[in-house]
């Protein structure tokens, strides 16, 4: 530790260029991870964070719940055999009530007002029964929205009023607003033609359904075919992917490569007596501390960033991530200096520092 420190002291601009590099890698990484974990949840959150394990779909909607009708008959037949609650979704446009310029993209959740399936408001009232009241996703606050303020359904004219925001909720890059099946009945045209919900969604696995004509489909089956999803999820994945394995190999061939620069020095050490097993331990503290380093400010920084990222540019970083990726480019850097330790203890002191064997 003694001989690492001293290096990293009377070389700092050297190890502060690599510390930088480092540190830009696993910035790039986190920042990048940031970002698709954003967008993630900016398509599944209202699904992912509901209660609701399993979702009654009608047979043959290929676990779309825009593909799904069940009757008001049947959607009680399957409440009576597993519970939950009738669920409507639809993606629609908003506006507000005396700007018809000013539109909004939203998704509708309609379903029971007095069911434990409605989120719990952050701010205002929670949803109740009321004719026009709505609870909505606090990502509307970013397009000037508050509780009180009247939104006007683009379709039917309707007009509803935000008496409660719940926090960060949106399907498929919209925000969520909840509704009774009340309002939705006077606000979704095909309601003219009598009552369908989309789904029942329920808290069981929905085991002792058997009623033909439907399915059961899990949350995460529902949120997989949630248009637009798998593909972008894949995209996402497979480019962290090569960005951590890019990442990995440019790492590993950069502490080799200084390694190598300082066989020369090693050489020396080695020709006044010092240990392999004492200049292994040092190239290890040396890379370990460097890496640390870099690793500390950079999850800081993207901490610091995840609270200032614009609301068009959805960001999520957690501890979980950081940590992980953290463990990587540790067991990363681990490695390339148990590489390195073979070019060290093979390493002829004599022909290092020029001499003459």
């Amino acid at each position: 530790m003694f001989l690492a420190l001293r290096e990293l002291k009377q070389q700092k601009l050297r190890y502060g260029l690599v510390g930088l590099i480092i540190f830009l890698i696993i910035f790039l990484v986190l920042f990048i991870t940031g970002l698709a974990n954003g967008l993630t949840n900016d398509t599944t959150s209202a699904l992912e964070k509901s209660p609701a394990e399993t979702f009654v779909l009608q047979k043959g909607s290929e676990n779309r719940l825009n593909r799904s009708k069940i009757s008001t008959a049947d959607a009680k037949k399957i409440q009576d055999q597993v519970g939950g609650t009738a669920m409507n979704v639809q993606q629609t446009t908003v506006q507000t009530k005396n700007n018809a310029d000013k539109k909004t993209d939203v998704a509708y959740f309609a379903m029971n007002a007095n069911s434990s399936f409605v989120p719990t408001a952050t701010n205002g009232k929670t949803l109740s029964n009321q004719k026009n009241g709505i609870i909505v996703s606090d990502k509307l606050k970013e397009n000037g929205y508050k509780v009180g303020s009247v939104l006007k359904d683009s379709i039917s004219g309707k007009n509803m009023k935000i008496i409660g925001f719940v926090n960060n909720l949106s399907y498929a890059h919209t925000p969520v607003v909840y509704m009774s099946t009340k309002l939705y009945q006077t606000i979704s045209p095909q309601m003219a033609q009598g009552l369908t919900y989309n789904t029942v969604a329920t808290k069981s696995n929905a085991s002792n359904l058997d009623l033909t004509g439907f399915t059961k489909s899990a949350k995460a089956t529902i949120i997989d075919n949630i248009p637009g999803h798998s593909a972008e999820s894949g995209s996402l994945t497979m480019m962290i992917t090569f960005l951590y394995v890019i990442s990995i190999v440019v790492l590993a061939v950069f502490f080799y490569v200084i390694t190598i620069q300082k066989l020369r020095e090693f050489g020396t050490l080695k020709a006044i007596g010092t240990s392999t097993s004492y200049l292994a331990r040092n190239l290890i503290y040396e890379i370990g501390l460097i890496t640390l380093g870099a690793i500390a400010i950079g999850s800081l920084v993207i901490f610091g960033l995840s609270y200032v990222m614009p609301s068009g540019m959805p960001f999520i970083m957690g501890g979980s991530t950081i940590a992980f990726t953290a463990g990587i480019f540790i067991v990363v850097a681990v490695i390339s200096s148990l590489v390195s330790l073979v070019k060290i203890a093979k390493v002829d002191p004599v022909s290092a520092i020029g001499g003459n064997a």
